[in-house]
């Protein structure tokens, strides 16, 4: 199901958004769409290590972000 977001930028975001569209032969809309794809990747990874961390204080046992990758992959 396709939705419609209005957004509001500031004029160098929207600048920047529309000369990387038109550089990768892509839609403003679909930079916008792998944007926040990454966001939400990176921000879950965060999450995610975040509460690996606060389970394993104490204990001694260091985590790498491949580690944390690993166990939400």
């Amino acid at each position: 199901m396709r939705n419609v977001v209005s957004i509001s930028l500031p004029s160098p975001i929207l600048k920047k958004l529309k000369k990387e569209a038109k550089e990768e032969g892509a839609s403003r809309s679909e930079i916008i769409k792998r944007s926040l794809s990454r966001y939400f990747f990176s921000h879950d990874l965060a999450k995610a290590r975040n509460r690996a961390v606060s389970e394993l204080a104490g204990k001694g046992t260091v985590l790498t972000d491949e580690d944390v990758f690993k166990a939400v992959s």
